[in-house]
């Protein structure tokens, strides 16, 4: 297995879940220096975090993809299993 350096700058991150702990969280990353590329079923809960420089993923999927690091915080036990494992999920493909 790889050993990834995580570092401001040069780590991607992905944050998939933009709800109040999700878009505190992603937003300090962001602050120090972090890319980021968020997903939110909602768009308009991503919005502020778009409007300070995060890319926007359409799908779980894509955030992986755009991403050296994935976060996820949503709800509830089926949320994390949809996306994660499904079809657009963030380990599909």
């Amino acid at each position: 297995m790889a050993i990834l350096k995580i570092s401001p700058g040069t780590t991607r991150i992905g944050w998939i879940g933009t709800g109040v702990m999700g878009h505190s969280m992603a937003g300090h990353l962001m602050a120090k220096g972090f890319a980021a590329t968020v997903y939110s079923r909602t768009k308009a809960k991503a919005q502020p975090l778009l409007d300070k420089g995060a890319s926007w993923g359409a799908t779980p999927q894509e955030v992986a993809q755009k991403s050296d690091v994935v976060f996820a915080i949503v709800g509830f036990p089926k949320d994390v299993r949809e996306v994660f494992l499904g079809n657009d999920g963030a380990l599909a493909g």
